[in-house]
């Protein structure tokens, strides 16, 4: 019996977002089982590495959480001394979440040992193949997005 496109995508997204969420990639990746980061944490870094700062408002949006659990991990990531809060520049009554210069390390070393796990991945790949895949990774992705947001 054939599976459907829908169910093979669902099937093959779910084993994909199993392994991007595990524990054993961010072993991978090289992060410290010590330092207690998460994959929502290590998530919520780059959000925040890549925004320079943002309130919690927006942490929730970019990470597609509520509130609550947007402040938890800005909270957890300040006991880790990963990043803080600071007054935001662009009004006075609200706080901004930014990366610690620790933060900004760690922040630069995962995207950089990223960067190599995904070339190693890739090059089980075709030319064609890898730039089919991330052409329909970003078409999917921003498909996702706008339902998840229409919703």
């Amino acid at each position: 019996m054939s599976r459907s496109p829908a169910a093979e995508l669902s099937r093959s997204w779910r084993e994909l977002g199993g392994i991007l969420a595990s524990r054993r990639l961010a072993a991978a990746l090289g992060v410290d089982p010590g330092a207690r980061l998460t994959p929502t944490k290590l998530r919520a870094l780059d959000a925040l590495a890549e925004s320079g700062g943002l309130r919690v408002s927006e942490l929730a949006a970019r990470m597609h959480v509520d509130e609550t659990t947007a402040t938890r991990l800005a909270d957890r990531l300040g006991t880790a001394g990963l990043a803080q809060r600071e007054p935001d520049p662009d009004d006075r009554r609200a706080t901004a979440i930014v990366l610690t210069p620790a933060g900004e390390r760690l922040a630069h070393e995962l995207s950089r040992r990223r960067l190599e796990f995904f070339h190693d991945v890739l090059g089980a790949l075709d030319p064609d193949e890898r730039s089919e895949l991330v052409r329909l990774t970003a078409k999917a992705t921003a498909a996702l997005t706008e339902e998840l947001v229409a919703r």
